[in-house]
């Protein structure tokens, strides 16, 4: 007669659940993962990409997780080629 009580576990479950989609999401960010952390939260809760992306960048912020930027590795490689080419070029 209690319906609380008997409702307790399945927000139990409901609560591990999330706790491990969380888990899940935040180690793929430490793994520098961010896309696929949209995904797997995309996946499980059903949300469209601007608010999973809000939610995500949120979790960045509230767990201090450092995210490296691509479009500086991105600059640095196409440097580095330019210059090896140029240099092979030269000689």
């Amino acid at each position: 007669m209690n319906e609380p009580d008997s409702q307790q576990p399945e927000d139990t479950g409901a609560a591990d659940a999330q706790s491990e989609l969380v888990e899940q999401i935040v180690n793929s960010l430490k793994q520098g993962n961010k896309i696929q952390a949209i995904k797997d939260y995309r996946e499980s809760t059903g949300a469209g990409l601007k608010e999973s992306k809000e939610a995500i960048d949120e979790l960045i912020q509230k767990y201090e997780i450092p995210m490296k930027s691509g479009c500086a590795s991105m600059v640095l490689l196409t440097l580095s080629a330019t210059f090896l080419l140029m240099y092979a070029l030269g000689q």
